[in-house]
């Protein structure tokens, strides 16, 4: 059986504590899409725990969690993410990145910055995380995929476009 928690709203949605919560039961919790502009937390034993990118399930050994490959990943808060997580002695072994997920560039956040900024007074309050840049990169097919960090000549060909 598969379950599926989707939000229909713009978050603060309290599915981080529906997922939290279901993932006690399942094999493998899976982040199918999104970025790290948003976030949510969840409380374990006390314990505070806040999340970007990485499934929450990370907290129930022996689960498998999937960063899919519709996620948009910033490497280094992906990393800080996984940094944080180690330092707390979480078992990471479960944790899985799809090569066909899409990078989040610097230039990305930087796009992001000039065109908030060059909305005036009509800004719509981005995170300036880089996303909507990274996701407008995924839809014309010309972002940077996981794998293709793993492939000299792919990447420097993708950075020249």
């Amino acid at each position: 059986m598969n379950t599926v928690v989707v939000g229909t709203q713009w978050g603060d949605e309290g599915k981080g504590r529906v997922i939290d919560f279901l993932s006690r039961e399942v094999d493998a919790i899976v982040r199918f899409q999104g970025g790290s502009n948003a976030g949510h937390t969840v409380v374990v034993d006390g314990e505070i725990f806040v999340f970007h990118l990485v499934p929450s399930g990370i907290l129930h050994p022996g689960k498998s969690c999937i960063i899919g490959n519709g996620a948009v990943v910033d490497p280094a808060g992906l990393l800080a993410e996984i940094e944080a997580l180690q330092r707390r002695n979480i078992d990471l072994k479960g944790l899985r990145l799809s090569s066909s997920a899409h990078i989040v560039m610097p230039y990305h956040k930087e796009i992001e910055k000039i065109e908030e900024k060059q909305r005036g007074k009509k800004k719509i309050g981005t995170t300036k995380k880089g996303v909507g840049p990274a996701y407008t990169d995924k839809i014309a097919r010309r972002g940077i995929r996981v794998g293709d960090l793993l492939n000299e000549k792919v990447l420097a060909e993708k950075l020249e476009v």
